[in-house]
Formats: structure tokens, sequence, C-alpha cells
């Protein structure tokens, strides 16, 4: 057993040791360049809050810009401890993401054969776990709890949920409800199931527990001017609104129905389950599947939430992806060896299920090709973009108003008071966000310009550094566009160029004079627009 877990952390080292290297070869100065700017959004937040008590990105500022209560508070509390250092993403997305290669391996040692213990080592790849860990984003954290609580409801349904082993799930349920908000769908669902098997009393603790430190947090962003959820859910989430019965239809067209990754995520081991259970409950009734597989029911209502409320695109998926690894290896022993005897009706059961858990691996190994092509160019390509515009602000607009739609780098390392066009991180965009949402596109877009460029008017903000395609019906008229930045071969940020804009004729001088004297990183193409 210790040499198949040699193996599991062997295999989850060979991959984030090779990206972790490659990615400081292919950037300037060797220092460490996350391949995806969000995680500057988490850096700037704790920066401000363990330095100074703001949970902003803009010190003096509440603005619930973080999606993580727990991973800001660990960054602040290192931050408070021991100082700012670029450094504490990484460290706790290795640490998180061996912690949760440890409790896969745990998971199928103590409870599965060593046939499915042997597969299982893969999940780590497959599951996409170790670009989590590169991204340096709390995914990785969501992904371990994720797993430990499927370890220990497992082994709560085996103990009859003995007070010991119930506070150990208790505990994970709070760590859960603090890493991200999607973990509302788990705690719900686990909720609903313990009472549907009349376990009342362990159900309403883990609805108790599960959201409490979402309640708590709701409270105090409320008492700050804030909304009860933050900016990003409110933003990127969906939920009903106005028409009631509309609403629902188009979240489920949406999420579902028309949602291509939803089929290629979770078609395959969607497909597994189902011959599962019709194989062994075909005359038991549904009732004795809530009973008897609790990972089954927990685990795709999970999947379904998400895809309906929520997000399944880059990262946001993935800590169903490694559950849905987890649950359909566990009940595979039987489908992936040949029978002593075989009837017609079990050989093909056996053979779809075989078939589709072969292409469930297979869209994890897409996964992993496809996640190499971004991977190897995406840190250069934050370097030359995300930092050059923060570099850039810092030196000649620190302290100053300046605009921007992707803020992680420039809020980080800038020192700008900075508003957020897309509203995640300046909680006065959010509200009209969060006002205006029920308007068909164009009504909201001529809106939203008008609210922004009397905003950017009324509170004196000086420039721009935007994706134009990002601001509502064009940036505004009267702005005037200096020079525009170019990166080439990107996979990392949203858009290959940004253009910065001043907000009036004596800014474009000053701005204009600013950029010629800024050295710039010799792979981005520099076109003044402005003379």
């Amino acid at each position: 057993m210790q040499k198949i877990l040699f193996y599991y952390l062997l295999i989850f080292t060979v991959f984030i040791g090779f990206y972790f290297i490659y990615g400081f070869s292919i950037t300037q100065g060797n220092a460490l360049v996350y391949p995806l700017d969000d995680v500057y959004i988490h850096l700037a937040i704790a920066k401000n809050f363990g330095e100074q008590g703001f949970w902003s990105i803009n010190p003096g500022d509440f603005d619930s810009g973080s999606s993580s209560i727990l991973y800001t508070l660990i960054l602040s509390l290192l931050i408070k401890l021991f100082g700012d250092n670029l450094y504490y993403p990484m460290i706790i997305n290795v640490l998180a993401g061996y912690g949760t290669v440890f409790w896969v391996y745990r998971f199928f040692k103590d409870f599965f054969s060593e046939k499915l213990l042997k597969i299982g080592m893969f999940i780590s790849v497959l599951s996409m776990l170790y670009v989590m860990v590169l991204l340096g984003m709390e995914q990785t954290i969501h992904m371990m709890l994720s797993v430990i609580a499927l370890y220990y409801i497992k082994q709560n349904e085996q103990s009859g949920y003995a007070a010991k082993d119930y506070l150990k799930l208790i505990l994970v349920i709070l760590l859960l409800g603090m890493v991200r908000f999607e973990s509302m769908f788990f705690v719900t669902a686990l909720t609903a199931i313990l009472i549907i098997n009349k376990r009342i009393k362990e159900g309403i603790g883990v609805l108790l527990i599960g959201f409490l430190p979402i309640v708590v947090f709701g409270l105090i962003s409320i008492q700050c001017g804030g909304y009860f959820f933050p900016n990003s859910v409110l933003i990127k989430g969906n939920y009903p609104d106005g028409n009631i019965l509309m609403s629902i239809w188009m979240i489920f067209k949406k999420g579902i129905l028309m949602n291509v990754s939803f089929y290629k995520l979770f078609l395959f081991p969607f497909i597994c389950i189902a011959l599962y259970l019709f194989d062994n409950y075909k005359n038991k009734g549904l009732l004795a599947i809530v009973k008897n597989e609790v990972f089954i029911w927990l685990v795709v209502s999970v999947a379904l939430m998400q895809s309906l409320f929520g997000l399944i695109k880059i990262r946001y998926e993935n800590y169903i992806m490694i559950m849905l690894y987890v649950v359909v290896i566990s009940i595979s022993g039987k489908y992936l060896k040949i029978p002593k005897k075989i009837t017609l009706k079990q050989s093909r059961i056996q053979q779809l299920f075989f078939g589709s858990f072969v292409c469930f691996v297979a869209v994890g190994v897409y996964l992993v090709f496809y996640s190499h092509f971004a991977l190897r160019v995406a840190s250069k390509n934050i370097q030359e973009q995300q930092l050059e515009m923060s570099r850039f602000l810092h030196d000649y607009y620190k302290g100053q108003k300046v605009i921007a739609n992707d803020i992680g780098a420039i809020s980080y390392f800038s020192e700008v008071d900075l508003l957020d066009i897309v509203g995640l991180g300046s909680t006065d965009v959010t509200h009209f966000f969060v006002d205006n949402k029920g308007l068909e596109e164009s009504e909201f877009n001529n809106k939203f310009h008008k609210f922004l460029e009397d905003y950017a008017k009324e509170n004196q903000y000086k420039v721009a550094i935007i994706y134009p395609g990002w601001f509502p019906n064009d940036p505004p008229k009267d702005w005037i566009a200096v020079a525009s930045w170019t990166i080439f071969e990107n996979r990392g940020t949203a858009r290959d160029t940004v253009v910065l804009y001043a907000i009036n004729k004596q800014e474009a001088d000053k701005l204009l004079e600013n950029i010629k004297h800024f050295q710039l990183n010799k792979n981005v193409k520099q076109q003044l627009l402005y003379k």
C-alpha cells in the first residue's frame, strides 16, 4: 500500500514540478508569475485586510471582491504574521494539492479494493488538480475539502454517525462553507439526503454549520454597504429574476440544455452511474437508492445545481470532477473485470459501462492536452499584459483614480484607486448590475454605458486601461485613446490588446508623455493612437 501512495505522490509531483519549472523558464526576471490574473485579486484583498483591515482591492473601502472567505483569510493571516509575499498562493496550493492526493489515496485504501486504489492514482491528473495548483487559486483547497468530506461521509455511514466521526464531518463542512460559495450546493444536497434517510438531527447540523460562515459574512457585508453574497456571485451566478417561470426556463436552458460543457464533462460519468443504478436497484425503488447510494445522490445533485446556478467553466467545476472520478471508480469494480459467468444483459451493461468509463477518462486526457497549450504560454501572457499594466500604473499613477477591467495584478502591484467596470471589485458597479439585471441586453448596455461615463466624470477618474470590447457599446466618445498594447500567442488573458484611454485632453497629453517614457516589455507591440 505504501508503494501505491508513492506512485500517487510521484505522478502529481512530476506534473506540478514540470510546469512550475517551465513557467519560470518562459518569464523574464526569474520571478513567479501565476498563469491566471485572478490570484492577484486574492493577494490584493488579503494584503489590504491583513495590513489595514479593509476587505477590498482598494485601501479604505469595503468591496466584497473575493469569492473565498477561507482562502483570503489564510493569505491575510500569513501577510499579518510574516509580511507580504507573492509566493503564499503557490505554497498553500502545493500543500493542498498533496493533501488532496493523500485523501484520495486514503479513501480508496480504507474503503475499497487494491485494484480501485491503483486506478485512483491517476485522479490528480484527470481531475485537473495539478492545474488548479499551478493557477494558485482556492479551487485546490475546495477539491481537497470535497474529497475529505466524501471520506467522512463514508465513515459516518459505516459507524452510524458516531459522535466522534460526525464531529469530524461537521468541521469539514464548516471549512467547505468558507472556501467557496458553491459549497451551498453540497451542504443543501447532503442535508436533504440526511433528512430523507431520517438523520434529521445530523442533517440540521450540517445545514446550520455549512451556512454559518456564509450568513456571518453576508451580514457583515450588508452592514458595510455590500450585498449578502460577494460581487462575483451576483454578477456571474444565475438566479431567478423578474418573471419566475421564464427565469427558471432560461436558467435550465443556459445551464444544462444548451450548455456544451455540461455534456462534455458530466454525460459519461452520469451514464456510468445510471447503468450502475439500473443494474443494482431496478426492483428496489428510489428510497433504497437514496439510503444506500449517498455519494451518487450527493455528487449528481451538486453537479446539477452547479450547472444551473453557478459556472462550469475553466476551473469552477473541478471540485465536482474530482468527486465524480472518486464515485465512478468506486462503483466500477465489477464492470472493469471479466466475470466468471456472462449473461447477455450483464454483458451489455458491462460493455456500456466500460465504454462510458473510457470516454470519461478520455475527456480527462483531452483536458490535460488542452490545459498544456494554455499553460505553455499563460504565465508569459500575464507578465506581458497584466504585469506591464500594473507596472506602468504604479510608476505614473500611484494613488490616483484609474479604470480597468482585468483588475488582479493592477490591484495588487499598482497601489491605485481602482474602478472595476466588470463589477467584481467595485460594489457601486455591482449595484448597477443587480438593479438592472432583468433588462434586455440593448437597454442594459445603453444604461450601463451612461452609468460608467457619468461615474467616471463625477468621481474624477484620470485614465482607463481596458479591453474596448468589454465597455458596453464601446468606450465614451470623449475618452481619448492614446495607445494600444498587443501581446502574441495569447492563451492566458481575455484579449490580445488593451487600450489606454485618457478621460480628457489634459490627461491625454500627460498619458502620452508617460507612455513614451515607459520601458515597455519588448515582446509587446505598442501603437500610439494620439499625437
